[in-house]
């Protein structure tokens, strides 16, 4: 394999280089070949090298602390990536991996570091870019973000804002109508609940960086049932309503039909989730649902199966899109049941006569 610096000039990457380093590179640059599904970097590695594609398609992830990897790009003929670990002599920050058979160049560290040195516009572009990089790596990590195709998160990015709340400062608050979905970038937030005829909050969950929280008044388009309080300092990013129906709300609700299920074998192909509150479920449900009310859902699904499919229904629809939303940027097979208890066509178990109306917040 020869290459010549015009070869080089080809690639964007490259195209403000000098003719004298693009002669250094040409000279110094060797082929790798990578079948599919194998990995050319791997997250916690030593940076040992620069790469750029000649030829397949890589997929670049990083892992997150709630389970599911967070797929951030793909590159494509004529990208480059390796340079963030070089630049600040770090580890590798995410995995590429070979979606196809790959043809990739590779520049050795101290080649690339001598070529940054002297081309101070090459340097400054290479620092720009990294942080871009590391900006939209660190919110695509964050649980709601995850599973979210990259070039929807892109469209996100331009719609989030920033706040922060003081310590003891509600960022929600039971009973007002909903308007924004959050995210946590960094503190902790009590979530709190209080009965219609209680006076006292109870706090049910603690959330910390990363959770998300809101999207239930938002999917029901019911007011907020519960206070979300900052329990430290903490910086939240901010998406509106709109935004949150047209983005996530359409990318992690996925509907079934009662028809499209098979009802003899529907306990061997699903979990079914009532995700209503227990006297609900009690006077009425679906043979073999699991009662886990919605509120519940965000603790307990962290010990679910993720080879199981999942189901999650209400009454109607609005509780079992919210858990159908959960489960699904969790990384589950997760659909809503369209029309819930009231479509269905299968056994239900009955408990009383009765009809039961939920307390409003």
């Amino acid at each position: 394999m020869e290459l010549y610096p015009d070869d080089l000039r080809r690639y964007s990457f490259f195209s403000s280089l000098s003719e004298s380093s693009l002669e250094a590179l040409a000279g110094s640059v060797s082929e790798a070949v990578f079948p599919a599904g194998s990995y050319i970097v791997r997250e916690g590695e030593t940076g040992d090298a620069f790469y750029f594609v000649k030829h397949g398609r890589l997929e670049v992830t990083k892992k997150t602390k709630f389970g599911p990897e967070a797929k951030l790009s793909v590159i494509v003929e004529g990208q480059g990536f390796g340079e963030m670990a070089l630049l600040t002599c770090s580890i590798r920050s995410s995995s590429v991996r070979a979606v196809t058979d790959a043809t990739l160049y590779k520049i050795e560290k101290a080649v690339f570091e001598d070529v940054v040195i002297n081309e101070a516009s090459f340097k400054y572009a290479l620092y720009r870019k990294s942080k871009d990089h590391s900006q939209f790596d660190r919110i695509k990590t964050l649980q709601p973000f995850a599973l979210l195709e990259p070039e929807k998160m892109h469209i996100v990015m331009e719609k989030l804002t920033e706040k922060r709340y003081a310590q003891g400062e509600d960022i929600i608050v039971q009973g007002e109508k909903g308007d924004n979905y959050y995210i946590i970038k960094s503190g902790l937030v009590a979530v709190l609940k209080k009965k219609k005829d209680e006076n006292e909050y109870k706090q049910i969950a603690v959330l910390s960086d990363g959770e998300a929280f809101g999207e239930e008044a938002l999917i029901r388009d019911d007011p907020r049932n519960a206070t979300c309080r900052a329990m430290e300092d903490t910086t939240v990013l901010v998406l509106n309503k709109k935004d949150f129906s047209q983005i996530l709300k359409g990318a992690f609700i996925e509907n079934i039909f009662p028809e499209d299920i098979a009802i003899d074998t529907c306990l061997q192909d699903y979990v079914i989730i009532d995700a209503r509150i227990p006297p609900e479920y009690e006077e009425e449900h679906i043979y073999g649902a699991v009662n886990i009310p919605v509120e519940d859902l965000r603790q307990k699904c962290a010990h679910f199966d993720k080879t199981k499919k999942y189901i999650a229904y209400c009454l109607n629809d609005s509780r079992g899109m919210v858990a159908a939303f959960l489960l699904k940027n969790r990384g589950f097979d997760a659909k809503c049941l369209r029309g819930g208890m009231s479509g269905w066509l299968g056994q239900v178990v009955t408990g009383s006569d009765g009809i039961h109306m939920p307390e409003k917040p």
